[in-house]
């Protein structure tokens, strides 16, 4: 279905809506935020569905239409909330019985709320829901000791955005090691130009920048072996990315430790910077931001040639609420299969981030062929496993004291450790 068919049709139900319960009324019933998609008869079962990317709303509508158009008689009605809202809103409404039908679990959510028993918000979907095409990571997300409970919509991978008209300017090429990133900033700051833009005001990118720079260490391998235990965040040449990350501080923007997230985002799409720590999401908002922006993405550099990482996690992880009428559990079940095959998933690819389907190699989006490309020691985002689940709490305490010479790299290290609890058993799949 067309976007003006969409349109068209959106208006038809608004104007039945007027009709039948009077202009006011109808006004406050519709949501200023959610927009509702899908046939109109009588008997059709209405779904809700909630997203956190507010930049993929119209090419979410486009995913459903199609989702609508081999289903006739679901109506999906998709709301999108601002990310960092969303996990307060949802936690809310889980506490309050009323999530969405389709429930968007955050990532490695579904892994430590199996883990910790109880009654869980999400149902059982195995057997409805073919997880069998999955990539390792995504298949992890959703499948516990061989019970399905959904799929993620799609994964991203961190690493380093760029600008690259500025690099061509200064003859400058993607840093591959630690030495060439520092170099390829001096080179910029000397030339007047910021050569990374940094949100420290919260915790988003000075902990994919660590967890990036560590995982450029350690590798996949490496990684397993911190999650078991093996390894530890305080072994001298895993301390050596903390200190990067405080040696790289002079080349970052004035004002940074004062600078969200959102507001960095805005700076770097406007050119006023040459890298920032970037996953896939983040080049929707940049092309929201700055239509023109040429950019590009890089692996975290490592500490010699051959050392590289990127980190990939996975966006919402799409099951079905406890709380839906049978009716509508139904429904949100056949749109939670759908999004798991390698039809929605290519529809995934091309308009809004990775797929998780390991059918779907290509995309018309040139990013997103040029984040595969760039991917190779990849390791999963490491709040998306329950051994290093907390180690976002660590860094939003404990990465301010950096900047304030309260804690040195040895010291963020230890805090960073302590967030740790290892396996027992064996590692969940990373790759």
């Amino acid at each position: 279905m067309t976007r003006a068919k969409r349109l068209s049709h959106a208006r038809l139900d608004r104007r039945r809506l007027l009709r039948g319960v009077g202009g006011a009324a109808a006004l406050a019933a519709l949501d200023q935020t959610g927009f509702t998609i899908g046939a109109s008869a009588q008997d059709a079962v209405t779904i809700t569905m909630w997203g956190n990317h507010p930049e993929w709303r119209d090419p979410m509508l486009e995913i459903l239409a199609a989702f609508e158009e081999a289903n006739p008689g679901i109506t999906v009605e998709f709301t999108a909330i601002p990310g960092p809202d969303y996990p307060a809103k949802l936690q809310t409404a889980v506490a309050g019985g009323a999530p969405s039908d389709v429930l968007g679990a955050l990532e490695g959510s579904i892994l430590t709320q199996v883990a910790a028993g109880g009654e869980l918000p999400f149902i059982d979907l195995t057997g409805k829901v073919d997880v069998s095409g999955l990539t390792d990571t995504a298949r992890g997300q959703v499948e516990v000791e061989g019970k399905v409970y959904g799929t993620p919509l799609a994964s991203y991978t961190v690493g380093l955005a760029y600008q690259k008209p500025i690099f061509a300017e200064h003859g400058l090429e993607p840093p591959t090691t630690w030495q060439e990133l520092k170099d390829a900033a001096q080179t910029l700051q000397d030339a007047g130009v910021t050569p990374i833009v940094l949100g420290a005001k919260d915790w988003v990118h000075p902990y994919f920048m660590y967890i990036g720079l560590a995982s450029a260490v350690m590798g996949p391998e490496g990684f397993d072996q911190l999650r078991a235990g093996e390894r530890k965040l305080t072994d001298p040449d895993l301390v050596e990315a903390a200190q990067l990350l405080l040696d790289l501080q002079p080349f970052y923007q004035s004002g940074f430790q004062a600078t969200d997230y959102v507001t960095a985002k805005a700076i770097f799409a406007n050119g006023q910077g040459a890298m920032q720590v970037a996953g896939t999401a983040d080049f929707s908002g940049y092309r929201e931001v700055n239509p023109e922006a040429d950019l590009g993405f890089m692996a975290w550099p490592g500490p010699e040639a051959g050392k590289y990482s990127t980190n990939t996690g996975m966006e919402l992880l799409y099951t079905v609420s406890r709380f839906a009428t049978p009716e509508a559990q139904e429904a949100a079940t056949k749109l939670v299969a759908w999004l798991a095959t390698e039809e929605a998933q290519q529809l995934v690819s091309d308009k809004i981030a990775l797929p998780v389907h390991t059918g779907i190699t290509g995309s018309s989006d040139p990013i997103r062929q040029e984040t595969v490309a760039a991917r190779g020691l990849d390791v999963i985002v490491w709040y998306d496993l329950p051994e290093t689940n907390k180690t976002t709490d660590a860094a939003s305490e404990s990465q301010g004291g950096l900047w304030t010479g309260r804690l040195t790299a040895q010291q963020f290290a230890e805090e960073m450790q302590a967030s740790i609890v290892p396996s027992a058993g064996a590692a969940t799949p990373t790759a």
